[in-house]
């Protein structure tokens, strides 16, 4: 079992790799120029979103100690599961709105 230090720099490894995509997908949508993408800027402000819940989450995760942290593991699973699943959902949206135009 993984204790708090740990499993936080595997959050933030996770969060530093959303926001190398994040960086990524912006340098695509510059090049693609302004009538690409109908929905671009809101798509990129979804993937913010999400990246800043999970600075969020690690935040919360760095301040408390290890026995909250261990009674609260599941809930930060469970949260990052799901943060992670709307980066995904976002990130797959916004390469398919930028295909279809």
């Amino acid at each position: 079992m993984d204790n708090k230090e740990s499993y936080r720099r595997k959050m933030q490894e996770q969060l530093d790799e959303w926001i190398a995509e994040l960086d990524k997908l912006r340098k695509k949508a510059e090049s693609a120029g302004a009538d690409a993408v109908k929905n671009l800027p809101e798509q990129l402000k979804v993937l913010e979103n999400k990246i800043e819940e999970g600075a969020e989450k690690i935040k919360e995760l760095a301040e408390m100690n290890e026995e909250a942290f261990e009674s609260l593991r599941a809930g930060f699973d469970s949260a990052w599961q799901s943060l992670s699943a709307g980066f995904k959902e976002a990130k797959t949206k916004f390469k398919w709105e930028k295909e279809k135009k």
